[in-house]
């Protein structure tokens, strides 16, 4: 359970800590992209807070043990629950729903034996596989531009340990993608509180991308209130400057957007996007939607230099104790 504890001897690093993860992993399905990009894959989700693993299925009408490449059977066995193709072929991967055998670069996120979310290898490689800190540091992709696939906001409540730069080119960047998705939720919202922390303040006007993010939302109705070191802070935003020395503001990220009709609210599903390989017919609300009704947040610590352990979460009490944290004692 999600500790928020209102003595001030907790830190966020021990609310981390005290954060439930939910064990997923993620199946990719007939890859035909080169090796590097499923490498980048793994690479992004970090150190083994996300199973990774690849799944061939036999194509329709080939002759008993005929294999696709060399390699057409299943590499990986993933809990051993069975997953059918299309009649032609039973193959081990981890949930019992249809997928047609012909399909190529289908990444499938799993849970408990289910599929929760699917998204293509193309969805992944231009949110996150294919990009670098760059584009979001300067501004070269606007908020309304930014996109997410399930697969990605799918691995809510999954505590990550990722590394920064020069040890990794790609995983820090999925905690700074999240965190432009949040900042995207309050924007479209055009209402309620965001609390966004940066370690030093000065980084917001050092990141022509971040600058313009709170601008936007600075020209809304959204309550902005930004955590720090107070080195250089900014002037002329619509925001609330918090600064700070201790911990939390030095090892600290989080980025939490609160509704005006505070977390929870449960959101409406005019966007839903069919989800094929659910397998009950499902159709998932649609997760900006999710964000902006209900309400987002990320919460990372530097637990070592430039080593984070972070999590996002749309669980309306687990947004609320952490609120309560960073108001209380921020």
């Amino acid at each position: 359970m999600f500790d928020g504890s209102r003595g001030r001897d907790v830190t966020l690093a021990q609310l981390v800590d005290r954060f439930e993860t939910t064990e997923r992993s993620i199946v990719v399905v007939n890859r035909t992209d080169p090796d590097p990009v499923h490498d980048m894959l793994v690479d992004t989700f970090g150190d083994d807070a996300v199973r990774v693993v690849e799944r061939y299925l036999r194509r329709e009408g080939s002759p008993e043990g005929a294999t696709r490449d060399d390699d057409f059977a299943a590499r990986h066995d993933v809990d051993g629950v069975p997953l059918t193709g299309d009649g032609s072929a039973d193959v081990e991967i981890p949930v019992d729903v249809e997928v047609p055998v012909d399909v190529e670069n289908l990444v499938l996120l799993v849970e408990d034996g289910r599929v929760v979310a699917e998204s293509t290898f193309e969805e992944l490689g231009e949110a996150a596989l294919f990009v670098n800190s760059d584009l979001y540091i300067t501004g070269t992709r606007s908020l309304d531009e930014l996109e997410l696939p399930r697969v990605i906001t799918g691995l809510e409540d999954t505590v990550f340990s990722l590394r920064g730069y020069p040890e990794s080119n790609r995983q820090k960047l999925l905690l700074i993608t999240i965190s432009r998705f949040i900042e995207r939720a309050a924007w479209t919202a055009g209402d309620g509180t965001i609390r966004s922390s940066f370690q030093r303040l000065s980084r917001i006007d050092d990141e022509l991308g971040t600058r313009r993010v709170y601008e936007r939302i600075g020209d809304t109705d959204v309550d902005a209130h930004l955590y720090g070191v107070p080195d250089d802070p900014p002037i002329g935003l619509d925001a609330t400057i918090h600064g700070g020395r201790n911990v939390d503001f030095t090892d600290s990220w989080f980025v939490v957007f609160e509704p005006p009709d505070g977390f929870g609210r449960p959101a409406v599903t005019d966007t839903a996007a069919e989800c094929p390989a659910r397998g009950d017919g499902g159709t998932p609300v649609n997760d900006l939607r999710r964000g902006v009704d209900g309400g987002v947040g990320l919460l990372a610590v530097e637990t070592e230099p430039r080593l984070w352990q972070g999590v996002w979460t749309f669980d309306p009490e687990r947004l609320r104790r952490l609120t309560e944290y960073v108001r209380r004692n921020l």
